[in-house]
């Protein structure tokens, strides 16, 4: 094989490997269910709430599990009693007993499987109260938790960067595959003899 198709053919497996790795590199797990439910009205206060995600989240050690988990109400009291545990793909904690009925949020942040933080904000209620506005509305919840307050829309927000880096990356995997297909037809078209000079041609005229 020739050292130019050597060149074209590294460059081609080079393109397919970006786009065969940009999608998985860039998932991050995502909550799939909890108890409470996203917004759901609770008749009696709820002795534990539990998350369930897509892929098993990474506990950091023995004594720290990397799971960040607030349910706090409107006066910025936390509900959860003792520690947060996480279990695969589960984080469960348990609550204060006599929570009044009112609005509450559980805001939570983990470690995602790919090892990126993710968080958010699952709000409901006990009985018939309101709920609490979500985080940046200026509301007392805000001030509960500084360093949990992200929101769902958080996680949108990491998706859709998510998106845009593998758009990028399989934008740039494709310029170089059409690169290297340029180039290929360029090697591959046929040379033609060079045309012959004036003087060999009054050259064959004498003869």
């Amino acid at each position: 094989m020739s050292p130019f198709r050597s060149i074209a053919a590294g460059l081609t497996v080079a393109a397919v490997a970006m786009l065969a790795f940009a999608s998985p590199a860039s998932a991050h797990d995502q909550l799939v269910s909890s108890t409470p439910s996203q917004g759901e009205r609770l008749s009696a206060a709820p002795s534990s709430i539990s998350m369930t995600f897509s892929g098993d989240l990474i506990v950091l050690d023995s004594s720290t599990t990397g799971a960040v988990v607030l349910v706090v109400d409107e006066s910025g009291t936390d509900w959860i009693s003792g520690d947060v545990t996480v279990s695969g793909d589960t984080v469960t904690a348990e609550l204060k007993p006599g929570m009044p009925v009112a609005g509450y949020q559980v805001r939570w942040q983990v470690v995602s499987e790919d090892g990126h933080p993710i968080a958010g904000v699952i709000p409901f209620t006990i009985g018939d109260a309101d709920p609490l506005p979500m985080a940046g509305t200026g509301g007392a919840a805000e001030e509960a938790a500084p360093g949990a307050t992200s929101t769902t829309s958080d996680q949108i927000a990491d998706q859709s960067s998510g998106a845009v880096r593998v758009l990028l990356v399989g934008g740039g995997g494709a310029v170089i595959a059409v690169v290297v297909f340029l180039l290929f037809l360029f090697l591959r078209r046929p040379r033609t003899a060079p045309a012959a000079s004036d003087t060999d041609e009054s050259a064959t005229d004498d003869l």
